[in-house]
């Protein structure tokens, strides 16, 4: 026995001594720092849901999107308010309503920005048309412009009926009026009363002379939360008062109006939501399976309650850990409990089978819980040392989320150790097994039978399964993907998601742009002209692009418009009674029966007519307030959407000459900073959902701009950073964890060792191509996690052929054996839990790790025997 390894025996002997004398004291004072540690952890551990600040600051790539958040930082944090509707006169009055509320909100939101509610755009509006729009619109104003301006002044059912009344007068003197496709829209509108369907006639659409093809409308106000990072989830105010906001409008589907909520802020306050229900939810379940797993594993209440109180205790040191070098917790590193409690709880379990077996044994209850600890107490160190050299093998990495995640899990391997060798033997020293327990079999009593003599009879053919499974799967690895899109690792029932994705495969609304940052104005112009010419982008867009080219022809158009459209400055009448509005609807439907038959075909007349008599014989068949109701809402159905349209034609027709100079404050500073640097915004032509897409969309702009930055290029970047940090870390965890065994074993055993920790690795790697399990920012950490975790239960085997081999030579039958099932089954069903979070990147970091944990269970009970047959039969035979 080496000098160091006498010296660390008699220590824990001196150790146990000591816990088993003063056991109520230890007890009270490791379960009142406990309490203490949970108090300091409720009050200090916060929560970051931002995924840029999981990598380190010193990439090149992260320090072109700092200077971007440097120079414009009201793009960051941001809820996208999106406003949607069936025509694009609803979605207009719905946003204008929202902003006008929302800007009252200054407690909530640093900045309201809905462009099109500037003064400036409202007047320029008719500049932003190309000319040949604009004489379009022109010259369908004209045509209508009569039957305007009878609205104009009665904008009421009164008014339009009578307007349409002289309508079909004149086509039937021979005019040529096309009135089809408002005779159809009103004919929808009465259709819409009698089903009880939001519907809006569109104004907008009439008077552009555009049809109405049914297509979702949508208008966007961004803004800046005030986040209360005090709060689980910082933009939940913010979020639940637009939510609140739109209810209270009547802003609904019911009126043919959505309100959705994305964004950056919105998407992370959806993922925290998840995240905390998954891990949560997670927790519980691992505990609850965790103490069945014991039970019957142990044998005993006693036992289970034991280690359930040696684990949360360990887990409430950790979190405190966590609060105190931390700070804060990350959408990775949260998971650190739930692997706490798969790993920690693997002392314990090993601490009470060998335990157990020693009572077994006739050993008193002194002697058992010395013996135990030094048995077992030098392979839980090693244990301790392996795991926690996994975890700890992030932190060189760049990836600083996992890089914490690794500093809290690896250092609460020897919490949990030190835990385990302190206040465990306490409680069995003050409650030790009596008879009854000592002499109960555990439900999980052994290994079956025909497969703990299958390694020693049929090694030869194992070891050559094992070879072709590891040529097969070796294959199968180079099918192994990064998925770069942080979007897969969010529900798609999220609506903020749901939103994001919509918006995504529309590149004229797409927020997932890339931006370049210009140090000034003629490098802006330069770069615009060359990003422009890239065939991957659809449009780039800068500050003078809401300066409108040929502004002079244009506005000799609107002087035209504004001359010809004089009626805006007629008095309205007095709006009508309900008398009024039923006989001009009663004196249309005359003047459409009165159409010959072979004018209706073509004019739509004939349905409607059917229709607005059916609509007059139900008002004459109504009481007065029933009348009075169908009336108002047929006349808001009609024209509700009119005086917004009419206000905002009468604005655009006052536009006047525009330049840079001119152009508002509120709309600069979202394109030139305060330092006078130039924004530039690009789109892709591709939808970026697409990672092939994402990619060479991302390397032909870095290409030409090697500064560009914005979500595309993070997502991308952040990817191969992510990737090459779980490359280094997988080479760092073995090269330390080898140096480590061979420091403590000799090269056979340590080879021993390794041999089906690297085959449970790569057998993992294949199961992940196997079940279409690609890799991503959150599951990624599982190989290398995997050497710390899965090197254990070799530890454990090795550990026992060596000091105590079985003398039948029957290794699984053993209670080593036996603790690395019921460790791995306790493991495997507390991350496992993990599957089941509505984080689709939680999810499959569970999924990969339940796989990955099984394979070594399996290497290890099956693989490694097999690799140790001969030995084994040697101990035997002498």
């Amino acid at each position: 026995m080496t000098a160091w390894r006498l010296t660390f025996e008699r220590t824990l002997a001196a150790w146990i001594g000591l816990v088993e004398r003063f056991n109520i004291w230890i007890i009270l004072l490791v379960l009142a720092g406990a309490a203490f540690s949970f108090h300091y952890t409720a009050g200090n551990l916060r929560m970051n849901t931002s995924t840029r600040d999981m990598l380190s600051p010193d990439l090149p790539w992260r320090q072109n999107d700092l200077k971007y958040d440097e120079n414009f930082p009201q793009y960051t944090d941001n809820i996208l308010v999106v406003i949607e509707s069936g025509t694009p006169d609803e979605a207009a009055d719905a946003a204008n309503l929202l902003y006008n509320r929302l800007s009252e909100e200054t407690t909530l939101f640093n900045t309201v920005y809905y462009p099109r509610a500037l003064p400036y755009f409202r007047q320029s509006a008719l500049l932003f048309l190309d000319t040949g729009e604009l004489q379009d619109l022109a010259d369908n104003l004209a045509a209508i412009q009569p039957f305007l301006s009878k609205l104009t002044t009665d904008p009421s059912l009164r008014g339009l009926f009578a307007m349409l009344t002289e309508a079909v007068k004149a086509k039937r003197d021979g005019d040529d009026i096309d009135l089809s496709d408002l005779l159809d829209r009103i004919n929808r509108a009465f259709s819409a009363l009698d089903s009880g369907q939001p519907y809006r006639l569109s104004w907008q659409s009439l008077m552009s002379g555009e049809g109405d093809p049914g297509m979702i409308h949508r208008e966007f106000i961004v803004l800046q939360p005030v986040l209360d990072y005090e709060e689980l989830f910082p933009a939940h105010a913010a979020i639940d008062r637009v939510n609140t906001l739109a209810r209270t409008l009547a802003l609904t589907p019911e009126r043919d109006i959505r309100v959705r909520l994305t964004g950056s802020a919105a998407l992370s306050h959806d993922e925290m939501r998840n995240v905390f229900q998954g891990t949560t939810l997670a927790i519980v379940l691992a505990l609850c399976m965790v103490s069945v797993i014991m039970l019957a594993g142990l044998g005993s209440w006693k036992l289970v309650l034991a280690s359930l109180l040696t684990l949360i205790t360990g887990l409430i040191y950790t979190a405190g850990f966590a609060a105190l070098t931390v700070g804060e917790l990350n959408l990775i590193s949260v998971a650190f409990a739930v692997l706490y409690i798969g790993l920690g709880v693997d002392f314990a379990i090993h601490y009470c089978l060998r335990y157990r077996e020693l009572l077994v044994e006739r050993q008193d209850n002194h002697v058992a819980l010395c013996n135990t600890s030094i048995n077992i107490g030098e392979s839980l160190l090693f244990c301790a040392v392996t795991t926690a050299m996994g975890f700890y093998a992030f932190i060189p990495t760049d990836y600083v989320g996992v890089a914490e995640l690794g500093w809290i899990s690896g250092s609460g391997m020897f919490i949990s150790l030190l835990i385990t060798l302190t206040l465990l033997p306490a409680l069995l020293s003050l409650f030790p097994l009596d008879a009854k327990h000592r002499q109960g079999n555990p439900v999980i009593t052994a290994i079956p039978e025909s497969l703990i003599n299958a390694p020693l009879i049929h090694a030869g053919r194992i070891r050559l399964m094992t070879v072709i499974l590891a040529a097969v799967s070796l294959i199968l690895i180079t099918g192994i993907s990064f998925d770069h899109n942080t979007l897969n690792l969010q529900s798609r029932k999220n609506e903020s998601v749901k939103t994001y994705l919509e918006l995504l495969a529309d590149s004229e609304t797409s927020p997932w742009t890339s931006v370049v940052v210009a140090d000034s104005r003629e490098e802006a112009e330069q770069l615009v002209g060359r990003l422009s010419r890239l065939d991957r982008v659809e449009k780039v867009a800068w500050i003078d692009d809401f300066v409108p080219d040929g502004q002079d022809e244009k506005l000799a158009i609107i002087e035209e418009m504004n001359l010809m459209l004089g009626f805006f400055n007629t008095a309205e009448t007095a709006p009508p009674d309900d008398r009024q509005r039923i006989a001009a609807l009663e004196e249309f439907n005359r003047e459409l029966a009165s159409l010959p038959a072979a004018e209706t075909p073509d004019t739509g007349a004939r349905p409607l007519q059917v229709r607005l008599t059916r609509f007059l014989e139900r008002l004459e068949a109504s009481d007065q307030d029933t009348r009075r109701e169908l009336l108002r809402k047929i006349e808001w159905i009609l024209l509700a959407s009119l005086p917004g349209r009419l206000e905002e034609l009468r604005t655009a027709l006052q536009a006047e000459p525009v330049s840079r100079y001119s152009l508002p404050e509120e709309l600069k500073s979202h394109w030139l900073s305060s330092n006078n640097h130039y924004l530039i915004e690009i789109y892709p032509k591709e939808n970026l959902m697409d990672n092939h897409a994402l990619r060479r969309f991302v390397k032909q702009l870095q290409a030409e701009v090697p500064t560009v930055t914005g979500s595309p290029v993070v997502s991308l970047e952040a990817g191969d950073a992510v990737v090459t940090a779980f490359q280094q870390a997988f080479f760092y965890a073995f090269t330390v964890i080898a140096l480590f065994l061979l420091a403590v074993h000799r090269l056979r055993n340590t080879l021993l060792i390794l041999t089906p920790l690297l085959l449970a690795t790569l057998f993992t790697g294949a199961a992940s191509v196997i079940f279409n399990i690609p890799l991503n920012f959150a599951n990624i950490i599982a190989l290398p996690l995997l050497l710390g975790i899965g090197v254990d239960s070799g530890i454990h085997i090795m550990h026992r052929v060596r000091s105590k081999p079985p003398e039948d030579g029957r290794l699984l039958a053993t209670s080593s054996a036996r603790a690395v099932v019921v460790s791995a089954l306790t493991t495997i069903f507390s991350i496992g839990n993990l599957s089941f979070s509505p984080h689709l990147g939680t999810a499959s970091m569970g999924k990969l790790l339940t796989i990955g944990i099984t394979m070594t269970l399996i290497c290890t009970l099956i693989v490694l025997p097999s690799l140790l047959a001969g030995q084994l039969k040697q101990a035997t035979a002498s």
